[in-house]
Protein backbone atom coordinates (compact mmCIF):
# COMPACT_ATOMS: atom_id res chain seq x y z
CA UNK A 1 0.00 0.00 0.00
CA UNK A 2 1.31 3.44 -0.95
CA UNK A 3 0.27 6.76 0.55
CA UNK A 4 -0.95 9.71 -1.48
CA UNK A 5 1.64 12.42 -2.01
CA UNK A 6 0.23 15.88 -1.30
CA UNK A 7 1.23 18.97 -3.25
CA UNK A 8 3.90 21.60 -2.65
CA UNK A 9 2.40 24.73 -1.12
CA UNK A 10 4.96 27.37 -2.08
CA UNK A 11 5.40 29.78 -4.96
CA UNK A 12 2.77 30.55 -7.59
CA UNK A 13 0.66 27.42 -7.15
CA UNK A 14 -0.25 25.87 -10.49
CA UNK A 15 0.25 22.26 -9.41
CA UNK A 16 -2.95 21.12 -7.66
CA UNK A 17 -5.67 22.35 -10.05
CA UNK A 18 -7.07 24.69 -7.41
CA UNK A 19 -8.91 27.87 -8.31
CA UNK A 20 -6.41 30.71 -8.36
CA UNK A 21 -8.81 33.19 -6.77
CA UNK A 22 -10.65 33.09 -3.47
CA UNK A 23 -14.41 33.62 -3.16
CA UNK A 24 -15.35 37.26 -3.72
CA UNK A 25 -15.92 39.67 -0.85
CA UNK A 26 -19.72 39.56 -1.10
CA UNK A 27 -19.84 35.78 -0.81
CA UNK A 28 -17.16 35.84 1.89
CA UNK A 29 -19.26 38.19 4.01
CA UNK A 30 -22.32 35.98 3.57
CA UNK A 31 -20.22 33.03 4.74
CA UNK A 32 -19.03 34.92 7.81
CA UNK A 33 -22.57 35.97 8.70
CA UNK A 34 -23.90 32.43 8.26
CA UNK A 35 -21.14 30.82 10.32
CA UNK A 36 -21.64 33.32 13.15
CA UNK A 37 -25.14 31.89 13.68
CA UNK A 38 -24.07 28.25 13.94
CA UNK A 39 -24.57 26.24 17.12
CA UNK A 40 -21.05 24.87 17.27
CA UNK A 41 -21.91 22.82 20.36
CA UNK A 42 -24.30 20.69 18.29
CA UNK A 43 -23.52 17.90 15.85
CA UNK A 44 -24.04 18.79 12.19
CA UNK A 45 -27.12 17.81 10.19
CA UNK A 46 -26.11 14.32 9.11
CA UNK A 47 -28.72 14.39 6.33
CA UNK A 48 -27.16 17.56 4.83
CA UNK A 49 -30.72 18.45 3.82
CA UNK A 50 -30.14 22.06 2.80
CA UNK A 51 -26.86 21.34 1.01
CA UNK A 52 -28.35 18.46 -0.97
CA UNK A 53 -31.38 20.51 -1.96
CA UNK A 54 -29.17 23.29 -3.32
CA UNK A 55 -26.83 20.94 -5.17
CA UNK A 56 -29.79 19.03 -6.61
CA UNK A 57 -30.99 22.29 -8.14
CA UNK A 58 -27.58 22.91 -9.69
CA UNK A 59 -27.33 19.37 -11.09
CA UNK A 60 -31.04 19.02 -11.98
CA UNK A 61 -31.45 15.71 -10.17
CA UNK A 62 -33.61 14.61 -7.20
CA UNK A 63 -32.02 15.54 -3.86
CA UNK A 64 -32.56 11.91 -2.79
CA UNK A 65 -29.91 10.94 -5.36
CA UNK A 66 -27.18 12.95 -3.62
CA UNK A 67 -24.75 11.91 -0.89
CA UNK A 68 -22.03 14.27 0.30
CA UNK A 69 -18.75 13.77 2.08
CA UNK A 70 -15.29 15.07 2.89
CA UNK A 71 -14.29 15.71 -0.72
CA UNK A 72 -15.18 13.47 -3.65
CA UNK A 73 -12.22 11.33 -2.49
CA UNK A 74 -14.30 10.10 0.45
CA UNK A 75 -17.17 9.19 -1.86
CA UNK A 76 -14.81 7.22 -4.12
CA UNK A 77 -13.25 5.48 -1.13
CA UNK A 78 -16.68 4.58 0.22
CA UNK A 79 -17.76 3.03 -3.09
CA UNK A 80 -14.55 1.01 -3.34
CA UNK A 81 -14.95 -0.19 0.23
CA UNK A 82 -18.62 -1.11 -0.32
CA UNK A 83 -18.29 -2.96 -3.63
CA UNK A 84 -14.75 -4.37 -3.65
CA UNK A 85 -14.61 -6.58 -0.58
CA UNK A 86 -13.24 -10.15 -0.80
CA UNK A 87 -10.30 -9.43 -3.11
CA UNK A 88 -12.38 -8.07 -5.99
CA UNK A 89 -10.94 -6.05 -8.90
CA UNK A 90 -11.21 -2.37 -9.77
CA UNK A 91 -10.85 -1.50 -13.46
CA UNK A 92 -9.41 1.91 -14.28
CA UNK A 93 -7.11 3.76 -16.66
CA UNK A 94 -3.40 4.47 -16.66
CA UNK A 95 -2.60 7.22 -16.03
CA UNK A 96 -5.39 8.29 -13.68
CA UNK A 97 -5.99 9.69 -10.19
CA UNK A 98 -3.60 7.92 -7.79
CA UNK A 99 -6.08 7.90 -4.91
CA UNK A 100 -7.78 4.94 -6.60
CA UNK A 101 -4.65 2.89 -5.89
CA UNK A 102 -4.66 4.11 -2.29
CA UNK A 103 -8.23 3.02 -1.59
CA UNK A 104 -7.78 -0.31 -3.38
CA UNK A 105 -4.71 -0.99 -1.25
CA UNK A 106 -6.54 0.05 1.90
CA UNK A 107 -9.26 -2.50 1.15
CA UNK A 108 -6.87 -5.29 0.07
CA UNK A 109 -8.55 -5.39 -3.34
CA UNK A 110 -6.96 -5.73 -6.78
CA UNK A 111 -6.60 -3.21 -9.58
CA UNK A 112 -6.51 -3.66 -13.33
CA UNK A 113 -5.31 -0.71 -15.42
CA UNK A 114 -5.92 -0.06 -19.10
CA UNK A 115 -3.09 1.89 -20.72
CA UNK A 116 -4.22 5.00 -22.62
CA UNK A 117 -2.51 6.76 -25.50
CA UNK A 118 -0.15 9.60 -24.63
CA UNK A 119 -2.92 12.17 -25.04
CA UNK A 120 -5.22 10.19 -22.71
CA UNK A 121 -7.45 8.76 -25.46
CA UNK A 122 -8.28 5.06 -25.64
CA UNK A 123 -10.27 2.60 -27.69
CA UNK A 124 -13.52 2.11 -25.78
CA UNK A 125 -14.31 -1.19 -27.50
CA UNK A 126 -10.89 -2.57 -26.55
CA UNK A 127 -11.31 -1.19 -23.02
CA UNK A 128 -14.61 -3.05 -22.65
CA UNK A 129 -13.22 -6.26 -24.14
CA UNK A 130 -10.23 -6.25 -21.80
CA UNK A 131 -12.44 -5.60 -18.77
CA UNK A 132 -14.70 -8.48 -19.72
CA UNK A 133 -11.72 -10.80 -20.20
CA UNK A 134 -10.34 -9.85 -16.78
CA UNK A 135 -13.76 -10.30 -15.15
CA UNK A 136 -13.54 -6.99 -13.28
CA UNK A 137 -15.92 -6.06 -10.46
CA UNK A 138 -16.04 -2.25 -10.73
CA UNK A 139 -15.23 0.34 -13.41
CA UNK A 140 -13.91 3.71 -12.22
CA UNK A 141 -12.02 6.44 -14.03
CA UNK A 142 -11.85 10.22 -14.11
CA UNK A 143 -13.61 12.01 -16.96
CA UNK A 144 -12.15 14.48 -17.86
CA UNK A 145 -9.07 12.47 -17.06
CA UNK A 146 -6.58 13.57 -14.43
CA UNK A 147 -3.79 14.11 -15.46
CA UNK A 148 -4.29 14.22 -19.26
CA UNK A 149 -7.50 16.29 -19.51
CA UNK A 150 -8.94 13.92 -22.12
CA UNK A 151 -12.71 13.23 -22.12
CA UNK A 152 -14.76 10.47 -23.64
CA UNK A 153 -18.11 11.26 -25.25
CA UNK A 154 -21.55 10.64 -23.80
CA UNK A 155 -22.04 7.90 -26.41
CA UNK A 156 -18.89 6.18 -25.17
CA UNK A 157 -19.97 6.55 -21.54
CA UNK A 158 -23.29 4.93 -22.41
CA UNK A 159 -21.52 2.11 -24.21
CA UNK A 160 -19.41 1.39 -21.12
CA UNK A 161 -22.42 1.64 -18.79
CA UNK A 162 -24.35 -0.83 -20.94
CA UNK A 163 -21.46 -3.26 -21.32
CA UNK A 164 -20.86 -3.39 -17.56
CA UNK A 165 -24.48 -2.99 -16.44
CA UNK A 166 -24.13 -5.80 -13.88
CA UNK A 167 -21.37 -4.04 -11.90
CA UNK A 168 -20.93 -0.46 -10.62
CA UNK A 169 -19.59 2.04 -13.16
CA UNK A 170 -18.27 5.25 -11.60
CA UNK A 171 -17.43 8.40 -13.52
CA UNK A 172 -15.21 10.69 -11.47
CA UNK A 173 -16.24 14.10 -12.83
CA UNK A 174 -14.13 16.38 -10.63
CA UNK A 175 -13.35 18.54 -13.68
CA UNK A 176 -16.58 18.22 -15.64
CA UNK A 177 -17.56 21.87 -15.17
CA UNK A 178 -14.72 22.61 -17.61
CA UNK A 179 -15.70 19.74 -19.92
CA UNK A 180 -18.57 19.00 -22.28
CA UNK A 181 -20.69 15.89 -21.72
CA UNK A 182 -21.58 14.55 -18.26
CA UNK A 183 -22.77 11.07 -17.31
CA UNK A 184 -25.44 12.56 -15.02
CA UNK A 185 -28.06 12.14 -17.76
CA UNK A 186 -27.40 8.36 -17.72
CA UNK A 187 -28.31 7.88 -14.06
CA UNK A 188 -32.02 7.31 -14.61
CA UNK A 189 -31.46 4.70 -17.31
CA UNK A 190 -28.53 2.94 -15.62
CA UNK A 191 -28.89 2.26 -11.88
CA UNK A 192 -25.37 0.81 -11.89
CA UNK A 193 -23.86 4.22 -12.74
CA UNK A 194 -22.47 6.67 -10.17
CA UNK A 195 -21.14 10.18 -10.77
CA UNK A 196 -18.77 11.84 -8.29
CA UNK A 197 -18.31 15.61 -8.20
CA UNK A 198 -16.50 18.18 -6.06
CA UNK A 199 -16.67 21.84 -5.10
CA UNK A 200 -12.86 22.01 -4.92
CA UNK A 201 -12.19 22.98 -8.54
CA UNK A 202 -14.79 25.08 -10.36
CA UNK A 203 -16.23 26.53 -7.14
CA UNK A 204 -12.87 27.27 -5.53
CA UNK A 205 -13.63 25.47 -2.25
CA UNK A 206 -10.68 23.08 -1.98
CA UNK A 207 -10.11 24.33 1.56
CA UNK A 208 -13.44 23.04 2.94
CA UNK A 209 -13.40 19.51 1.41
CA UNK A 210 -16.89 18.99 0.02
CA UNK A 211 -17.73 16.37 -2.60
CA UNK A 212 -20.77 14.51 -3.85
CA UNK A 213 -21.92 11.13 -5.09
CA UNK A 214 -24.92 11.21 -7.44
CA UNK A 215 -26.85 8.01 -8.15
CA UNK A 216 -30.29 6.48 -7.99
CA UNK A 217 -28.74 4.01 -5.51
CA UNK A 218 -27.93 6.60 -2.85
CA UNK A 219 -30.91 5.72 -0.64
CA UNK A 220 -29.64 2.13 -0.39
CA UNK A 221 -26.08 3.19 0.41
CA UNK A 222 -26.86 6.14 2.67
CA UNK A 223 -27.53 4.01 5.76
CA UNK A 224 -23.97 2.60 5.57
CA UNK A 225 -22.18 5.91 5.07
CA UNK A 226 -20.24 7.45 7.95
CA UNK A 227 -22.46 9.79 10.03
CA UNK A 228 -21.57 13.48 10.39
CA UNK A 229 -19.12 13.29 7.47
CA UNK A 230 -19.49 17.00 6.78
CA UNK A 231 -19.09 19.56 9.54
CA UNK A 232 -21.66 22.30 10.07
CA UNK A 233 -19.06 24.81 8.89
CA UNK A 234 -18.43 22.96 5.62
CA UNK A 235 -22.16 22.53 4.97
CA UNK A 236 -22.78 26.21 5.64
CA UNK A 237 -19.99 27.50 3.41
CA UNK A 238 -20.91 25.14 0.58
CA UNK A 239 -24.58 26.14 0.80
CA UNK A 240 -23.76 29.85 0.60
CA UNK A 241 -21.58 29.32 -2.47
CA UNK A 242 -24.15 27.11 -4.21
CA UNK A 243 -26.72 29.89 -3.88
CA UNK A 244 -24.37 31.85 -6.14
CA UNK A 245 -23.80 28.97 -8.59
CA UNK A 246 -24.94 30.97 -11.62
CA UNK A 247 -22.29 33.60 -10.88
CA UNK A 248 -19.55 31.01 -11.31
CA UNK A 249 -20.45 30.42 -14.95
CA UNK A 250 -18.45 33.46 -16.08
CA UNK A 251 -15.44 32.34 -14.06
CA UNK A 252 -15.59 28.87 -15.56
CA UNK A 253 -15.94 30.33 -19.07
CA UNK A 254 -12.87 32.50 -18.48
CA UNK A 255 -10.80 29.49 -17.38
CA UNK A 256 -11.87 27.55 -20.47
CA UNK A 257 -11.04 30.54 -22.69
CA UNK A 258 -7.61 30.90 -21.09
CA UNK A 259 -6.96 27.18 -21.43
CA UNK A 260 -7.73 27.31 -25.16
CA UNK A 261 -5.66 30.47 -25.64
CA UNK A 262 -2.65 28.85 -24.01
CA UNK A 263 -3.02 25.59 -25.90
CA UNK A 264 -3.31 27.34 -29.26
CA UNK A 265 -0.06 29.18 -28.62
CA UNK A 266 2.00 26.14 -27.59
CA UNK A 267 0.49 23.30 -29.61
CA UNK A 268 3.06 23.64 -32.43
CA UNK A 269 6.08 23.84 -30.13
CA UNK A 270 8.78 21.28 -30.98
CA UNK A 271 10.63 21.03 -27.66
CA UNK A 272 7.56 19.97 -25.72
CA UNK A 273 4.20 18.40 -26.52
CA UNK A 274 1.03 19.84 -25.03
CA UNK A 275 -2.29 18.04 -25.36
CA UNK A 276 -5.87 19.33 -25.76
CA UNK A 277 -7.72 19.46 -22.44
CA UNK A 278 -11.27 19.47 -21.15
CA UNK A 279 -10.22 20.33 -17.59
CA UNK A 280 -8.73 23.36 -15.82
CA UNK A 281 -5.18 22.36 -16.66
CA UNK A 282 -2.87 21.47 -19.53
CA UNK A 283 -0.87 18.26 -19.68
CA UNK A 284 2.42 17.98 -21.50
CA UNK A 285 5.63 16.08 -22.07
CA UNK A 286 9.22 17.02 -22.79
CA UNK A 287 12.45 15.06 -22.99
CA UNK A 288 14.10 18.12 -21.46
CA UNK A 289 11.65 18.40 -18.59
CA UNK A 290 14.35 18.98 -15.95
CA UNK A 291 15.41 22.16 -17.70
CA UNK A 292 11.78 23.26 -18.02
CA UNK A 293 11.16 22.68 -14.30
CA UNK A 294 14.26 24.67 -13.47
CA UNK A 295 12.99 27.59 -15.55
CA UNK A 296 9.65 27.48 -13.75
CA UNK A 297 11.41 27.32 -10.39
CA UNK A 298 13.46 30.39 -11.31
CA UNK A 299 10.16 32.29 -11.72
CA UNK A 300 8.77 30.82 -8.48
CA UNK A 301 6.07 28.91 -10.40
CA UNK A 302 5.13 25.48 -9.03
CA UNK A 303 3.67 22.96 -11.51
CA UNK A 304 2.92 19.26 -11.14
CA UNK A 305 5.84 16.99 -11.96
CA UNK A 306 5.44 13.28 -12.74
CA UNK A 307 8.03 10.51 -12.67
CA UNK A 308 8.23 10.18 -16.46
CA UNK A 309 8.69 13.00 -18.97
CA UNK A 310 5.25 14.48 -18.24
CA UNK A 311 4.00 17.47 -16.29
CA UNK A 312 0.72 19.31 -15.66
CA UNK A 313 0.02 23.03 -15.40
CA UNK A 314 -3.12 24.44 -13.75
CA UNK A 315 -4.85 27.28 -15.57
CA UNK A 316 -4.44 30.30 -13.29
CA UNK A 317 -5.25 33.97 -13.55
CA UNK A 318 -4.50 35.76 -16.82
CA UNK A 319 -1.36 37.21 -15.27
CA UNK A 320 -0.19 33.81 -14.03
CA UNK A 321 -0.95 32.23 -17.39
CA UNK A 322 1.11 34.87 -19.17
CA UNK A 323 4.03 34.09 -16.86
CA UNK A 324 3.67 30.40 -17.76
CA UNK A 325 3.58 31.19 -21.47
CA UNK A 326 6.68 33.36 -21.11
CA UNK A 327 8.57 30.41 -19.59
CA UNK A 328 7.33 28.04 -22.30
CA UNK A 329 8.28 30.48 -25.08
CA UNK A 330 11.77 30.95 -23.68
CA UNK A 331 12.17 27.19 -23.22
CA UNK A 332 11.14 26.55 -26.82
CA UNK A 333 13.39 29.29 -28.20
CA UNK A 334 16.46 28.33 -26.15
CA UNK A 335 16.29 24.64 -27.04
CA UNK A 336 15.47 25.26 -30.70
CA UNK A 337 18.61 27.41 -31.04
CA UNK A 338 20.78 24.63 -29.58
CA UNK A 339 19.82 22.44 -32.54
Amino acid sequence: MQGYKTHVQSGILLNANEASQNVNETVKQEIIDAISNLSLNRYPDTTCHQLHRLYAEVMNVPSSWILSGNGSDQMLGFLIQYYLQENKTLYTLSPDFSMYDYYVGLNHSKIEKYETNQNGSFDVEAFISNGKDKNVDMVLFSNPNNPTGHSITLWEMKKISEAFKDIPVIFDEAYMEFGKESAVCLLKEYPNVFVCRTLSKAYGLAGIRCGFMISSQVEKLNALFIPYALSSVTQTIASVVLRHADEYKDTIATIISERERMYQEVKEFKQLTMYPSNANFLFGRSEKKDLLLAMFKEKNITIRNYEDASFRITIGTKEENEMVLDVLRRFEYANSRKK
